[in-house]
């Protein structure tokens, strides 16, 4: 680095120490085939650190220039950009704008990025529209990353900057994985994971938070930072909160923030009726928001304090004002809060202050509407003598033990309550919150009221019967029934009902927030395609769920989603993380959260060894004691080799064909003469050496077929009908498909008898071509298991979509973990086996077309995150490769045409980036279309 009167030639980025985040990496990787990238977040949230991290890793020329306050004047911020742009590519300074833009343009062969970090510093200056109007003129070889406390206001709505990735404030958040592993292996801190939780819980992540927080306990005990790390004020933060973000607040902006920090919920409406203004608030709390002291809600136009600025406030209130004017000011939010409905608020600001009487007459005024889910989390603070004689205080910690999966102990307190209710108004929601504590709780012996049929339709999916109790729930249920249905659908094998029930219940959030967030989790479970493109897509929508679920008060769903998004990082930090949430919720005794997060333990390993059918088989131990008979039966199904991991086609889901059942117990010898026993003996993985299933190798990529023991089948002499039937259990390969909807499926113009007559004929044939004498030993490929049939895939068989999947998969982790170079060969991989659409023969098929489409997306996105890899690796010729086969795959994708033509020209492939983006409005145009000059306008 060198310097001259103006200032320092910056050219490389600084050296930066820290945890390299790679799913932030990912993030920013996208800027390579867009104009801009800008990352914008409050102080102290590791924008430079990320920003130096990524361009460590970046094989293009690369310009870094950190903004000052000199840079507002216009001419000083070009002639330091100039400076540093000449002496990267060794030529004389431009003097003008237009001068740097030509010299530029002049290098077009290969990208160029600049970083401009703090750009803050000159937003709303001259400096800034010179700035855009710079980006405006350069080729599109140029990339501009900015990175500062405010993004910049150029025009977004400019067709030139319409692939502008944005990195905010909640992306740069640690996650609970990232923090273990920043004390574990940057810092070399042992610290209990459950504590790190609760340590990013209490400072939101705020990398700055973190920092000081290991600077403050390094020196310390164990025991003493253990201690430290349960400080849900953090302390140890607000000496640096006061002198680098709070230095220069008015007092009147203070004022506000110590009245809104009594607020879950922050409105100018509240916040003028607390400090009788009128109108004053909306003005400051615009500015502060700005600054991001206040963030935007998501489920409401309101606002919300971050956790530390408000724990900072929240006690800047209580010591700075004379205690009755402090009594005064809680009690009018308190009765502005009931007005508003914001009961949960209300009652935890009487609680806090250990106002029990006015607390009670809340809630025997408020009732039910008290007790929603997710609105007694202040029952924590109710003293033992309270709990134990007041039927209202009761009811509010039995609300709260069912809302954090604690069921057992919800049940006792709502029997409590109703013993204690007498002929008060609380004893119809002590009934009714016994009555669903019982239902879940696998422990308890009481039947909800009615009988059976009076379960939750959720509870009574799970237990065994998904498909009748979808079929049972209306046209237009309550959200809660809505998700019921949704789930047993899914249940059931039938995908394409349930996604569509689930999104409309994920829609109604006003409505009924558990339910809306239970079917968002379920969605980024099942709806994630496009996980070999876009690794974190699931975690992004679970992060979302988490982020709802604390915030409302589910610490149930906020506890699982803490421990899916530790699985999903593919980390060893991470797996410790979820080990460490699954054994927290054994001792809180909630079984249903252990479970489940065993369960996304045992998908995410995606290994068929077997601990992993080990695990499988204990699942299913703790699903049956749970009354979870499909769960377990699933759980089974993996447990097994024929329908091992490694034989189902989705590393993150139920089958997508039927489950056996309405109860998928295992039955006596079938009707059609199946050793039924021989597919109990597989689903238990007690299949005896030599009676095994056949080696099959499966392939439906261009078109359906099936090798037997090395050998090719011939299927020419099989009637056209079962070769259906053999396609759709090739597509569902390893996995079982009812009956039922095989015959129903295929031959829908018949009736019942008749259609699974034919389906026994065809299977007949089938078992006859896949089982000549002595290819299979005397083991059948297709195997009866109760009312399903499916094709058996053995420890030696194989199936391209099973292998597509796995190879997926392994990029996710391998991405996850920060190896490119294996991700590349596991994308690679699954890219060879896509050789065609999925089964061609079959044509508009409606079981088929789904399943089709879904490939043909996903493969288009394995050639599109093959592609950036490949650049990451500096590999350009074959990641333009990997572009232009995505594009093959599919045409309409504009991600597919705009990447392709971005890596045609950073490689110096001017003339072919220009006949290829002529292709690309041709394709446009046939679709009727305008693109312009510039197909980036869409």
């Amino acid at each position: 680095m060198t310097g001259t009167d103006d200032g320092p030639v910056r050219l490389a980025p600084p050296r930066a120490g820290g945890l390299v985040r790679e799913r932030l990496i990912r993030r920013l990787d996208p800027v390579l085939s867009a104009r801009l990238g800008v990352v914008a977040a409050p102080h102290g949230t590791g924008k430079t650190t990320l920003l130096a991290h990524w361009a460590a890793r970046r094989p293009e020329h690369l310009v870094w220039h950190r903004a000052d306050p000199a840079d507002a004047q216009p001419e000083r911020l070009l002639a330091g950009l100039a400076r540093d742009v000449a002496a990267l590519v060794h030529v004389p300074e431009p003097s003008s704008t237009a001068g740097l833009a030509s010299l530029l343009a002049a290098d077009a062969g290969r990208p160029l990025c600049i970083v401009l970090d703090d750009v803050h510093l000159i937003i709303g200056t001259p400096a800034e529209a010179e700035l855009e109007r710079l980006l405006l003129l350069c080729p599109p070889n140029v990339h501009l990353v900015v990175a500062g406390r405010q993004a910049p206001s150029f025009s977004l709505a400019r067709p030139e900057f319409s692939a502008v990735v944005l990195v905010d404030g909640e992306d740069l958040r640690f996650r609970a994985d990232e923090a273990h592993a920043l004390f574990r292996d940057v810092d070399g801190l042992r610290i209990d994971p459950v504590r790190v939780l609760d340590l990013v819980h209490a400072t939101d992540g705020w990398a700055a938070a973190l920092h000081l927080f290991r600077l403050h306990t390094m020196k310390r005990s164990p025991v003493e930072r253990h201690r430290a790390a349960c400080d849900t004020g953090a302390h140890y933060a607000w000496d640096h909160l006061r002198r680098h973000v709070l230095a220069d607040l008015a007092e009147d902006e203070a004022e506000l923030l110590r009245v809104a920090s009594m607020l879950d919920l922050v409105t100018p409406r509240r916040c003028d009726a607390l400090l009788g203004t009128s109108g004053a608030a909306a003005t400051a709390l615009h500015e502060l928001g700005r600054r991001s002291l206040l963030v935007d809600d998501d489920t409401a136009p309101c606002l919300r304090m971050p956790e530390v600025v408000r724990r900072y406030f929240a006690d800047e209130l209580r010591e700075s004002t004379e205690r009755d004017t402090y009594a005064a000011l809680r009690g009018r939010a308190v009765e502005l809060l009931e007005r508003d409905g914001a009961l949960g608020n209300a009652l935890a600001l009487l609680a806090a202050d250990g106002r029990w009487p006015e607390a009670r007459r809340l809630l025997v005024r408020s009732g039910a509407g008290a007790f929603a889910p997710g609105s007694c989390a202040w029952a924590e603070l109710v003293p033992p003598e309270l709990t134990g004689t007041d039927p209202w205080f009761a009811l509010a910690e039995a609300r709260r033990l069912f809302d954090d999966g604690r069921l057992a102990g919800a049940r006792a307190a709502a029997c409590r309550a109703l013993t204690l209710a007498g002929g008060t108004g609380c004893a119809v929601i002590a009934t009714e919150l016994r009555a669903r504590s019982a239902a879940w709780d696998a422990a308890s012996e009481e039947l909800p009221e009615g009988g059976p049929g009076g379960e939750p339709p959720l509870r009574a999916a799970i237990r065994g019967s998904p498909a009748a109790v979808a079929r049972s729930l209306g046209a237009d249920p309550r959200e809660e029934d809505l998700l019921a249905s949704g789930i047993a659908s899914l249940l059931a094998g039938d995908r394409r009902t349930a996604l569509p029930v689930l999104r409309r219940c994920a829609e109604r959030l006003d409505r009924d927030r558990l339910a809306a967030l239970a079917a968002q989790l379920v969605l980024a479970l099942f709806e994630s395609d496009e996980a070999g493109a876009v690794p974190d897509a699931s975690a992004a929508e679970i992060e979302a769920v988490h982020r709802h679920a604390r915030c409302g008060g589910l610490s149930w769903l906020a506890r699982l989603t803490d421990g899916m998004l530790a699985v999903l990082s593919g980390s060893t930090a991470g797996d410790e993380l979820a080990e460490a949430v699954s054994r927290d919720c054994e001792r809180r005794g909630d079984a249903w959260g252990a479970a489940l997060l065993h369960a996304a333990a045992l998908l995410a390993g995606g290994s068929g060894g077997a601990s992993s059918r080990q695990g499988y088989t204990a699942l299913a131990g703790e699903f049956r004691a749970l009354g979870a008979d499909v769960l377990a039966a699933w759980a089974m199904s993996r447990a097994a080799p024929p329908y091992g991991p490694d034989a189902v086609p989705s590393a993150a889901g139920f089958p997508e064909g039927p489950l056996a059942g309405p109860r998928p117990a295992l039955r006596g010898p079938g009707s059609d003469g199946t050793d039924d026993k021989g597919a109990a003996r597989c689903l238990t993985g007690e299949l005896p050496a030599g009676t095994g299933a056949p080696s099959l190798a499966v392939t439906c990529f261009g078109g359906l077929a099936v090798h037997l023991g090395g050998e090719p089948v011939d299927l020419a002499e099989v009637r056209p009908r079962a070769r259906t039937v053999l396609r759709l259990l090739a597509l569902n390969a390893g996995r079982p498909v009812h009956r039922e909807w095989l015959a129903t499926t295929l031959w829908a113009d018949l009736d019942e008898a008749r259609a699974l007559h034919n389906l026994q004929v065809s299977i007949s044939a089938l078992r006859h071509v896949l089982d000549p004498r002595g290819a299979g030993g005397g083991r059948r490929a297709v195997l009866r298991q109760d009312d399903s049939y499916v094709l058996v895939l053995g420890p030696s068989s194989w199936s391209d979509l099973a292998e597509f999947d796995r190879l997926l998969h392994e990029a996710d982790r391998a991405h996850r973990r920060g190896d490119p170079a294996r991700a590349a060969v596991a994308l690679q991989g699954a890219l060879d086996l896509y050789t065609g659409d999925l089964l061609p023969e079959e044509g508009p098929a409606e079981w088929v077309v789904g399943a089709r489409d879904r490939y043909r997306l996903r493969a288009a996105g394995t050639a599109g995150a093959l592609a950036r890899t490949r650049l990451s690796l500096g590999q350009e010729k074959q990641a333009v490769g990997a572009a232009a086969r995505s594009v093959e795959i599919n045409p309409w994708s504009d991600e597919s045409w705009r990447l392709l033509i971005a890596l045609l020209r950073d490689s110096g492939e001017v003339a072919e980036a220009e006949r290829t983006r002529r292709r690309y409005c041709d394709m446009l145009a046939s679709l009727g279309i305008d693109a312009g000059t510039d197909p980036r306008r869409r």
